[in-house]
């Protein structure tokens, strides 16, 4: 009974209490859901997490000005006592200075520290005003009111550095100043030395790195290959062990290292990473936390007859609540990689305790990657181990996406695999519906262009990430890497989109025909040539044969294709480097396939076939689709090699085009579920097989 009338008063009172508490439930969201944003590519969670982002120091700014002008604002501050609205003034302060593990949400916003500096000017001010005009007449929460102010100016200016030195500019300068420690002899043979010795072991071991172990090695080489970010050049000392170090790993303890290093990157870049785990920080963390438990015990004290009662419910939620939110960062802290690689490195007197470290090795099992296995097609029996770690301990999305012009062009999504059938099943009935009234209401807005460009897909699909797939690129990418002897051996590695595979690997084959569809196309008509040769002739050998074997190949070309083509149509801001006009193209292509459609076309195969056998006739064929075609007949005189062919030379085009994105294109997909395109592109930095001219090979 007492707790809906609670309820009932506060449906019925003032603006600004009702505000103080969806402010705090954001604070809330926030800490337990921003690590997310990097481990999904889920829009609806991204979208929902991003309005939190915006709204939180939205509201808290709204409601300190709200606050500031009491005498003018009677109904939305309602008969709040004029302590509360000091002290709460206070903890909206508290929340502008926003979570731990979410200060920015894109790269740009970093940009901006400057406006946000200005904007906690303000905001300090304000509340100062209010302390002077509310303390004369009543100062009865004078001493908590100063404390959780006190807490809030650490909190604020937290962030406000962590801004200003993620902001790529002073990033880049404090890569640099790193990069000067780092080649200093000593310092570059102890972090080397202490890899080498785990290599040691780690042969001796069978093959299997521990978690803590993975952590330590990638923060070694987080550490040295920042660099690329700031486009300065490493040592060769590095570069030769980097390349020692991932030619003996294995492929899945290769992928754990990078995707530790990723979100190592992610946590520089747009968590409070490179603040809070100095020991300053720790100091004034501490002082703090310890203020706002004074405040808590000081308000708890004080006889509160005269006070609302719904107002000391708050007040207490407040304070509670942010105790308990401190106490769970601490926690996340504590726990988290940059602790465990900082104290595996720092020589001084901050060592892991055997009962932290018992800790760590007990959260091993489930820190290491999941597998499980899922059938490519639900009608057949081949399966693959795909990743399926629980969202939990994710460093990244553990998927791979999707885009088809044919399946765009018939309006429906590519092929997809399922992990959880019903609920996927469900999941995209609801969003293919979504789609279909997107498509319906711009046609009827007159918003849609078709024939301009292709920006973003309305049909695509994700699928988990195949393990094996992982695997092949990694050995392909790394016996590339066992050839580079030097500089014009690195810069052919470096360059090539599929020649360099067909000339060397191939060389028993005739491969000039074929050399022709890549040397003498830009490189984004050559990937929509080689993914309609590839859709093609996928769909044909699925038509001819009733119960294909398992052909890792095939479907690792079919894989490879679609995800390009995502890459080139949905990731242009990430792709500009290389991109080229393959939105236009692409909106050209797709208007001339949708003329084939009819009944007998109405699936993938269908339409195939439809090409395929038009390409002998009259048809109008753009340029890449009637190309696309040819090639699909030069590859079928391949025969059982023909997979073999396509999928190297997917993986060199992937190849080519992860290596020749600016560093800074990489680190804008970390924070949206990460890209597999990234991983390659890291990979290949480590096998030394990234190149720019001005860069040359250190000796």
């Amino acid at each position: 009974m007492k707790f809906s009338s609670l309820f009932r008063d506060l449906s019925n009172t003032s603006t600004v209490r009702q505000i103080i508490l969806l402010s705090f439930s954001l604070q809330v969201i926030l800490v337990l859901y921003a690590p997310f944003r990097r481990k999904t590519t889920d829009r609806i969670i991204v979208f929902f997490l991003r309005v939190c982002y915006l709204m939180a120091p939205s509201l808290a700014t709204f409601t300190i000005g709200v606050i500031s002008q009491q005498g003018n604002s009677s109904v939305l501050v309602g008969d709040l006592e004029s302590a509360f609205q000091a002290f709460w003034a206070s903890f909206l302060l508290l929340h502008f200075g926003g979570p731990d593990n979410l200060t920015s949400f894109f790269l740009e916003d970093n940009i901006f520290w400057k406006w946000h500096l200005v904007n906690f000017i303000v905001q300090v001010g304000t509340v100062i005003r209010v302390f002077v005009k509310i303390f004369p007449s009543d100062n009865t929460l004078v001493i908590p009111t100063i404390l959780v102010f006190l807490a809030a100016i650490i909190k604020n200016v937290e962030r406000l550095l962590a801004l200003h030195l993620s902001d790529l500019p002073r990033f880049r300068e404090g890569v640099f100043t790193r990069h000067k420690l780092i080649e200093d002899d000593n310092f570059r043979g102890d972090l080397l030395g202490d890899l080498l010795g785990d290599l040691h072991s780690y042969a001796e071991d069978g093959g299997n790195l521990g978690e803590s172990t993975v952590v330590k090695h990638a923060y070694c080489f987080f550490q040295f290959f920042k660099v690329f970010l700031a486009d300065l050049i490493f040592a060769r000392r590095v570069y030769q062990m980097s390349r020692e170090y991932f030619c003996k790993v294995s492929a899945m303890d290769a992928l754990r290292v990078i995707s530790v290093e990723l979100q190592f990157m992610y946590g520089e870049l747009h968590t409070k990473a490179l603040i809070i785990h100095s020991r300053w920080s720790h100091i004034f963390r501490f002082i703090a936390f310890i203020e706002v438990a004074i405040a808590s015990a000081m308000f708890n004290s004080l006889k509160k007859s005269r006070f609302s009662e719904l107002d000391v419910l708050i007040t207490n939620i407040l304070l509670f609540g942010g105790i308990t939110l401190d106490t769970l960062s601490l926690c996340m802290l504590v726990f988290s990689d940059w602790t465990v690689a900082q104290m595996k490195y720092n020589r001084g007197l901050f060592k892991l305790d055997s009962f932290l470290h018992m800790l760590f090795c007990a959260m091993d099992t489930l820190r290491k990657p999941k597998l499980t296995k899922c059938k490519i097609d639900p009608n057949e029996t081949v399966t693959y181990e795909v990743l399926n770690t629980l969202m939990i301990f994710r460093t990244w999305s553990e998927s791979i996406s999707a885009c088809n012009l044919f399946s765009e062009s018939l309006k429906r999504s590519p092929r997809k695999i399922y992990k959880h059938r019903v609920i996927t099943y469900l999941y995209d009935k609801c969003s293919f519906t979504f789609h279909q009234v997107v498509e319906t209401i711009l046609e009827v807005c007159r918003l849609k262009h078709p024939e301009r460009m292709i920006k973003n897909t309305l049909y695509m699909s994700r699928s988990p990430f195949i393990m094996k797939l992982w695997i092949f690129i990694f050995r392909e990418v790394t016996s590339k890497s066992q050839s580079i002897d030097d500089i014009q051996e690195l810069k052919k590695i470096f360059e090539a989109r599929g020649d360099l595979f067909l000339q060397s690997r191939l060389e028993r084959l005739d491969c000039d025909n074929l050399l022709a569809y890549i040397q003498t196309a830009n490189y984004d008509s050559t990937i929509l040539t080689w993914h309609f040769a590839t859709e093609i002739l996928y769909n044909r050998e699925r038509e001819l044969t009733s119960s294909p074997a398992a052909n890792d190949e095939m479907e690792f070309s079919k894989i490879l294709s679609d995800y390009m083509l995502y890459l080139l149509l949905n990731q242009h801001d990430v792709m500009s480097d290389v991109a080229g006009i393959a939105q236009i193209t692409a909106a050209k292509m797709a208007r001339k396939i949708r003329g084939h459609i009819s009944e007998a076309t109405e699936d993938e195969k269908g339409l195939c076939k439809a090409l395929y056998e038009a390409s002998t006739g009259t048809y109008d064929l753009t340029s890449q689709l009637q190309e696309g075609i040819q090639l699909a007949q030069e590859l079928e005189g391949f025969r059982e090699r023909q997979w073999e062919v396509m999928s190297g030379v997917w993986v060199e085009m992937l190849s080519y085009a992860a290596s020749h994105i600016k560093g800074e294109a990489h680190m804008r997909v970390l924070s949206k579920g990460g890209e597999l395109l990234t991983f390659i592109w890291l990979l290949m930095a480590h096998l030394g097989c990234c190149y720019k001219p001005e860069w040359g090979m250190e000796s």
